[in-house]
């Protein structure tokens, strides 16, 4: 158990945080853009064990063919973060039903775009997101271009000042949040209320709450949750990554077909079926853009477990 930090060290964080916030606000964004290239390079240099593991993985994924290739992409992965972090500041003032069409596009699946991204006519959906591209703009990118309310599972932060900035970053335009502990039951009722739900799942899942999947020919063990939703109440999945395209605050729904997987009477391999498909969907985006997914992150079950 994580001890809770003391109300002196989460005042002096939620400063340092809103100092940052109101400077970002204050600047124009493509010099913001170029403070985060500077900032990713320098944590690059300076977090040595993270720099390894990103370095680690991509090589263990077979995305990198050699340790040279491996850092380049890693270098790329660490500015890409520093950049979230400022778009994050800069989501809700620069994202609006007026000028979505400037701001995002949809690619992939034709049919998932006719049946979920069509106002007036959208269907609910669960939707598999992942720590990919600016992950944080994507609620609010769907109930705009979808025309249908969203629930999504957040974590809570180790900074709850923090976390509730955060939070209303993420809200509004019909985006509500569940909490990650006991989430299943109000994501059942927003989907019986009519709304789509949307789930991380591409982080390491505990033994109770996960199945193993096979991520980049490695074995990992992968959420589960959304394909007993699935399972529960037909509610088609997809996979919606979204990518960030450039420096212009500009944005790209990656989606995959719908993913409908009709009950065997096995649940157990069922859910493991399922589990699998949103899982290839996910890494064969993050390796065609692997420099925007979070390689730092311990997802396998055969490297850096200890």
């Amino acid at each position: 158990m994580k001890s809770k930090k003391n109300s002196f060290l989460v005042n002096l964080e939620y400063f340092f945080f809103l100092v940052a916030m109101q400077t970002a606000k204050m600047i124009p964004l493509k010099l913001s853009y170029k403070i985060a290239e500077l900032a990713g390079l320098l944590f690059f240099m300076f977090d040595i064990r993270h720099r390894n593991r990103v370095v680690q993985h991509l090589m263990h994924a077979g995305v990198a063919k050699d340790r040279q290739e491996a850092i380049a992409i890693g270098k790329k992965n660490f500015i890409h973060f520093a950049k979230v972090v400022v778009e994050i500041f800069a989501c809700r003032r620069l994202m609006t039903p007026e000028n979505i069409g400037n701001i995002l596009r949809i690619s992939g699946s034709e049919k998932s775009k006719e049946l979920f991204f069509n106002p007036g006519k959208s269907k609910q959906v669960i939707i598999i997101c992942a720590h990919f591209g600016n992950w944080e703009m994507a609620g609010q990118g769907y109930t705009i271009s979808s025309g249908i309310p969203l629930m999504s599972v957040m974590r809570p932060f180790d900074n709850p000042k923090i976390g509730d900035y955060i939070l209303g970053s993420r809200t509004g335009h019909t985006h509500e949040v569940c909490d990650k502990k006991g989430a299943v039951r109000p994501l059942l009722v927003a989907l019986k209320k009519g709304y789509s739900i949307a789930i991380l799942a591409d982080q390491h899942a505990g033994a109770v709450e996960g199945v193993v999947t096979n991520f980049f020919g490695h074995p990992a063990r992968t959420h589960a949750s959304p394909a007993l939703l699935h399972l529960k109440t037909g509610v088609p999945i997809i996979t919606l990554m979204p990518r960030r395209i450039s420096d212009d605050f500009t944005f790209e729904f990656i989606i995959s077909d719908p993913i409908v997987h009709a009950p065997t009477g096995d649940k157990n391999a069922d859910v493991q079926k399922i589990a699998q498909m949103y899982t290839s969907e996910a890494e064969k985006v993050f390796a065609k853009y692997p420099e925007q997914w979070m390689w730092a992150h311990r997802r396998w079950l055969d490297i850096n477990r200890d």
